[in-house]
């Protein structure tokens, strides 16, 4: 079947805080984002000196579960290209599905073909990149992951695990249901300013959203969701399964928000679990060096756009701002990666605050950044006009997660659906 998907659609929810929902995406265009951060990766390579330590370190089989965008698929390629390491690939996407009648579903989805491409570039180079379709949460599908790798790469352990899972929901075996993570502020209500569409000749304007508190079951469903309850059994699970190598670093990858958006994140439900997260990674660090002589660390990134970017109140209107304010500053998935692993791993000493984190949001976070940005936030009144160009551009950067405004794209072109969806054996 013959395809063109010419334009990004999507529509704002005013109902739901002027969340923005993706109609479509572009697989080329998907498949060649991820190919370029490849391209970027070996075009600048690192600086560092060849010591013995850095020689000792580099290297080994690294699982990364939810590594199929942002942190995740960013860590991918700078456990690969700058530390020549060998990774799998533990998440949860939607396959192409040739009988389906919905062209969307047909062609899968943009995390599908990121893990597509980025494999077949990484296998070039020489390194084993695989995924695995597994739900991170159900206890049966870990198990099948733990049996993939055995018989994947028989004799080798994992010498680090990157927990960069974003997920909105997800089993909790206990009930055999479902829950959902909210993202509500926790005790209070609050209220949250951001942006709506054009419409017509009319810029953009800024909205107030009103965002009730969540409940006691809201926000026992988020931890369990988006806390450490699910990273402690992947842990335990490979320690059992002798899986894991010796000094085995773990790694779990969130995002602890900033003064401006404290109700929703580190004041809001989200914040419980992310505060559940580090205090189960501090937990584990100590379990990890009792067992394999390890340790992990809970490393707080940066705010940067990603697929979920456009459906959190109130951040579309954060990220124009950060952007604009940060400039080339501004870090996104792949280059805070692999600062990260350049700078506190790999043969580097690790170099976390007095909380015991390793501060990726140092930048974002600085006093000049959030000065200027709260002085812009202070100007803007419900009912002003939001600069287009900011939102334009904070728009081509959320499209480009969904494949489109991605540069040597011809998007006017009609593709094959089975062709851009064909997968390569792996030899």
């Amino acid at each position: 079947m013959k395809l063109a998907l010419p334009k990004f659609q999507f529509r704002f929810m005013r109902a739901a805080g002027n969340v923005i929902f993706p109609g479509n995406f572009h697989p080329i265009g998907s498949q060649r984002d991820a190919e370029q951060m490849v391209a970027r990766t070996l075009a600048d390579p690192l600086e560092r000196p060849a010591t013995a330590a850095n020689q000792n370190q580099a290297g080994g089989l690294w699982l990364i579960v939810g590594g199929s965008g942002g942190f995740g698929s960013a860590a991918r390629v700078a456990l690969a290209c700058d530390h020549g390491a060998d990774t799998i690939n533990v998440s949860f996407d939607a396959a192409p599905n040739p009988e389906s009648s919905n062209k969307v579903r047909k062609i899968g989805s943009p995390a599908w073909h990121r893990n597509l491409a980025l494999e077949r570039e990484l296998r070039a180079l020489g390194r084993e990149a695989v995924s695995l379709s597994a739900d991170a949460f159900d206890p049966l599908a870990r198990g099948r992951v733990i049996d993939n790798i055995r018989a994947r790469f028989p004799g080798r352990k994992l010498a680090g695990l990157v927990w960069a899972l974003a997920a909105p929901r997800g089993l909790d075996p206990r009930t055999g249901k479902t829950v959902s993570s909210t993202l509500k502020p926790l005790g209070k209500p609050a209220a949250i300013k951001t942006f709506g569409p054009p419409e017509g000749d009319q810029p953009p304007q800024i909205f107030e959203l009103a965002l009730e508190q969540g409940s006691p079951e809201e926000a026992v469903a988020t931890v369990w969701v988006m806390g450490g309850r699910v990273v402690e059994e992947w842990t335990q699970d490979l320690l059992e399964a002798d899986l894991l190598d010796e000094g085995h670093t773990l790694l779990t990858i969130s995002y602890r928000g900033s003064p401006l958006n404290a109700p929703l994140y580190r004041e809001g439900l989200i914040g419980l679990a992310k505060a559940d997260l580090e205090f189960t990674t501090r937990a584990l660090s100590s379990v990890l060096h009792r067992h394999v002589e390890g340790q992990a660390f809970a490393v707080e990134g940066p705010a940067v756009v990603t697929e979920a970017s456009g459906g959190i109140p109130g951040v579309p209107l954060y990220m124009a701002l950060l952007l604009d304010v940060m400039g080339e500053q501004h870090e996104d998935p792949l280059a805070c990666m692999r600062r990260m692993f350049n700078t506190h791993f790999m043969g580097a000493e690790p170099k976390p605050d007095e909380e015991g984190l390793i501060r990726m949001d140092d930048r974002e976070l600085s006093e000049s950044v959030q000065s200027a940005l709260a002085v812009r936030f202070a100007a803007l009144e419900v009912g002003d006009s939001f600069d287009p160009a900011l939102y334009r551009r904070f728009m081509a950067d959320y499209a480009r997660t969904r494949g489109f405004e991605v540069e040597g794209v011809d998007y006017e072109a009609a593709f094959d659906t089975d062709e851009v969806c064909r997968v390569d054996p792996v030899a």
